[in-house]
């Protein structure tokens, strides 16, 4: 299976504070997600997110700098010229747009929100480093690790302790605010059971590997956002119109080589 696109802003006309709206943005797309009434379909627009390129928090934590996601077709025409505080913070009713917008949390520069429709919906980590594993309790230590049950991560370096492998996807159970286990798959996270450690490493620097998706089901037309198949969010407009993917920016991406959104997959084009 193909990895998918990625965005990377080189844009360095970025955010110039955040209470001004200088955006980056185009439509990724035509005709997609177009839901004929002969051949009704689900759609989906999937991606991940690299936390650590986004360092400017926005007052309220309401709406983020960058976002992604789906509109309708008699609006993505002026996605350039959209605003934070109307299109990005729209739950599809006024304006058609389903927008997933990321920005550092206002409290922790370790933090980012995940926002949808006015209101933090998530949060995820950006890299974090633990001091030390327990293979007594198959834990790694990691102070105020900030990290949901379920949220997925890879080692993306370090000493990973056996059986554990460095780029590989594992999904967290907190054990405390300052523990966690892994798990290999995020159902066994819900279940409490996390990989039994057999041989301690050294530190390792945990990277977010969650999966974001905007899905808008083919029959009833509502439009969901999930994490790791998980749904986070359901917007209360519903839409059975041509919709089409859209990227939108006002921060300057802290790298100009890694990309702010990457393995973006679309389904359900028409």
């Amino acid at each position: 299976m193909a990895n998918g696109s990625s965005i990377i802003n080189t844009s360095t006309s970025g955010l110039p504070n955040e209470l001004e709206d200088r955006a980056y943005a185009f439509c990724l797309g035509t005709q997609i997600l177009q839901n004929p009434e002969h051949d009704p379909r689900n759609g989906s627009l999937s991606f991940k997110v690299s936390p650590g390129l986004l360092d400017v928090a926005v007052s309220g934590d309401a709406v983020g700098t960058t976002a992604i996601g789906l509109a309708t077709s008699a609006n993505i025409s002026s996605v350039a010229s959209w605003a934070s505080a109307n299109e990005i913070q729209d739950n599809g009713s006024t304006y058609g747009v389903y927008a997933i917008s990321f920005a550092e949390t206002s409290t922790s520069s370790t933090q980012v929100n995940v926002c949808a429709a006015g209101q933090t919906r998530a949060t995820v980590m950006k890299q974090r480093q633990s001091t030390s594993t327990d293979i007594g309790f198959d834990t790694f230590t990691i102070s105020g690790h900030g990290y949901g049950l379920g949220d997925a991560v890879v080692i993306a370096s370090g000493s990973a302790p056996a059986p554990l492998q460095s780029g590989s996807t594992y999904y967290v159970i907190p054990s405390g605010v300052d523990k966690i286990q892994l798990a290999a798959s995020r159902a066994d996270a819900i279940a409490g059971s996390g990989i039994n450690i057999t041989v301690s490493g050294g530190p390792v620097f945990l990277e977010s590997d969650d999966v974001f998706a905007v899905k808008r089901d083919g029959l009833s037309g509502a439009v969901t956002l999930s994490r790791n198949d998980a749904i986070i969010y359901t917007f209360p407009s519903t839409s059975l119109t041509t919709l089409r993917p859209f990227f939108w920016t006002r921060e300057s991406s802290n790298s100009v080589t890694i990309p702010v959104f990457k393995a973006i997959k679309v389904s359900g084009a028409s």
